[in-house]
């Protein structure tokens, strides 16, 4: 079972974007251009319509409370876009919010568990994934996060998502979710494109993880030429069922109409230079539908 926005499905057949932003606003901390919200509204469903024509079936918002989460918006855009859309719980990290600074592990749980299983924001808009990372180092708030965040998937079976600031954490996102109980095999470590080199892939890897490759035609980090580099260095490695493709769509000059590459990038520009560097169409798709479908599937 996945959980979207607009109610549970058996599955997703088709491509899912596994780490996108319909709507955000890190205004606060980055500045006015970091927003997508109800101005963009029509500009990320036009995006979502284009992407459509390439595949696209479904798109999880990792868009943290707080931070420009809109459950009535993302419940509206799926509606209208005829695309599915998985809802994030989870509490954003930069600055913590008070939950973590003054909450305990438990509590922080349960809030966690009250969004999947009841609702968000005064909604009966269900979450199906959670979402928790770490800034320029992980800390003790970050590490009450994590633990919550293994407690509250055991319980509900939802899957966990991270966020690193730089691949160097993910070590310590693993540590932490597997002490807390966490099946590595229904969590994702994202940003591993800004990887060094390959071996930083094959050790996060080991867990059984899936790892993001989700930063396609960003505007800051690796080109897209080295990310498809990455990825298929990484199929040669035997690691394609534990890759997720996306590309973190989180200001409007990355939408379309705005000047960007908009949410079709991935399907658009980045799957022909993978098809030029020899990966089989069926590993593609594996990349694009088998793995985030598996991922976003609810553990038993």
């Amino acid at each position: 079972m996945i959980r979207t926005v607009t109610g549970d499905v058996a599955t997703i057949s088709g491509r899912i974007l596994a780490h996108e932003h319909l709507q955000i606003d890190l205004s606060a901390q980055k500045g006015p251009a970091n927003k997508v919200g109800a101005d963009e509204e029509d500009a990320v469903v036009d995006d979502l319509v284009a992407a459509k024509a390439y595949g696209l079936a479904a798109v999880t918002d990792l868009s943290a409370p707080r931070w420009g989460r809109d459950p009535k918006a993302l419940r509206r855009i799926s509606e209208r876009a005829g695309v599915k859309v998985v809802c994030a719980a989870g509490f954003y990290w930069d600055p913590f919010p008070e939950i973590a600074l003054a909450s305990s592990v438990e509590e922080i749980r349960d809030a966690m568990i009250a969004e999947i299983e009841v609702g968000t924001d005064g909604t009966d808009v269900r979450c199906g994934v959670i979402k928790v990372g770490t800034a320029k180092e992980p800390n003790e708030p970050a590490e009450r996060l994590f633990k919550a965040a293994a407690l509250a998937s055991r319980a509900t079976g939802a899957p966990v998502i991270t966020h690193t600031s730089n691949t160097a954490q993910a070590a310590w996102h693993i540590r932490v979710l597997e002490a807390a109980g966490m099946d590595m095999t229904h969590a994702v470590i994202s940003h591993m494109g800004a990887a060094k080199d390959i071996s930083e892939l094959v050790e996060v890897g080991r867990c059984g993880a899936f790892m993001g490759i989700d930063k396609v035609s960003f505007p800051k980090g690796p080109t897209n030429v080295q990310l498809a580099d990455l990825v298929r260095d990484a199929c040669d490695k035997g690691l394609e069922r534990q890759l997720i493709l996306s590309s973190d769509i989180a200001r409007r000059t990355m939408l379309s109409r705005y000047g960007g590459k908009g949410y079709p990038t991935v399907l658009r520009d980045f799957v022909p230079m993978l098809k030029e560097r020899g990966i089989p169409d069926g590993t593609i798709e594996t990349m694009l539908s088998g793995n985030p479908a598996r991922m976003l599937t609810f553990a038993a």
